[in-house]
């Protein structure tokens, strides 16, 4: 068993079975991989990766910290509002829920790979250990189950259009998966398994450098994205475009104005009509 750090937030009972609830958990899940893998399940077609708080955040006085960093915050947001977040506040908040049910889970630097973007600490993801296996989860993969991490040996969670798999390299692991519309060539994620657990003032803290104007440490600032994990199909609107990845990895976009944005985050991706017309206007690229 891993210690958990100190001041690591957890959901009270009421938080909690709220969020089990519209999880459609209606059982607290078994302190087992089958438990995991359902609850991984969940997450992922469930909460949305968007940047919508943050946008909202960024277009404000920005006299608070970013909104959602914190998990109850992030929680209550879905909860009303039905966003979600970007990596640190997603798997903060994910890692927070896993250890309340019981499960040795703790938070993880991690680098992904992108070319223009300083690597250091860029991603957040979550670690959970079970009879002494660490499986990686993470909500902006969004896995439909655990991907173990076996020193020296590949591993894949198999799951289709949600498929994520590791590849051994010197020093820990290369996780490679298929973001947004681009279904050929995988985008990798590196966790730092040498720097071990962080703890949530970490993951605040590089939240915060994520919010910045500086593009080295985020190009996901400067206009709405969002997008949804189903059992069958995934879901991505941005940039006022409609990206709609089926199960067989056709991948079908098309242009949508103002009103057909609005009415696909409503509809189908389930924000309120609160949170979409406190959205601002998308930026010119690199403003």
């Amino acid at each position: 068993m891993i210690a958990r750090l100190d001041l690591e937030p957890t959901l009270s009972p009421d938080l909690l079975a709220a969020v089990l609830a519209k999880l459609d958990i209606v059982d607290k899940p078994a302190l087992d991989l089958a438990g995991l893998n359902r609850l991984c399940a969940a997450y992922s077609s469930h909460v949305p990766n968007d940047n919508i708080q943050k946008r909202i955040w960024l277009s404000g006085a920005r006299t608070r910290a970013v909104t959602g960093g914190d998990p109850v915050e992030f929680f209550t947001n879905w909860l009303d509002h039905g966003t979600g977040g970007t990596c640190f506040p997603a798997n903060g908040a994910l890692c927070a829920l896993l250890q309340t049910i019981g499960f040795d889970a703790r938070r993880i630097s991690g680098a992904v790979l992108m070319e223009g973007i300083e690597h250091d600490g860029n991603h957040g993801t979550v670690l959970v250990n079970l009879d002494g296996v660490d499986f990686l989860v993470d909500a902006q993969l969004a896995a439909f189950s655990a991907l173990p991490l076996v020193p020296g040996q590949f591993a894949s969670t198999g799951t289709g259009i949600h498929d994520i798999c590791a590849l051994p390299v010197a020093d820990g692991f290369d996780v490679q998966w298929y973001p947004g519309s681009n279904r050929q060539t995988p985008l990798v994620m590196r966790p730092n398994l040498q720097l071990g657990a962080v703890g949530h003032d970490y993951f605040l803290a590089q939240y915060a450098l994520s919010a910045s104007r500086d593009r080295r440490r985020s190009p996901f600032n400067e206009a709405l994205f969002i997008g949804r994990h189903f059992a069958g199909s995934i879901l991505i609107v941005g940039r006022n475009n409609r990206i709609d990845i089926s199960a067989d990895n056709t991948v079908i976009k098309s242009e949508i104005t103002l009103i057909e944005r609005n009415r696909i985050l409503v509809e189908e991706l389930g924000i309120s009509e609160q949170v979409v017309d406190a959205i601002p206007a998308d930026e010119k690229p690199g403003n």
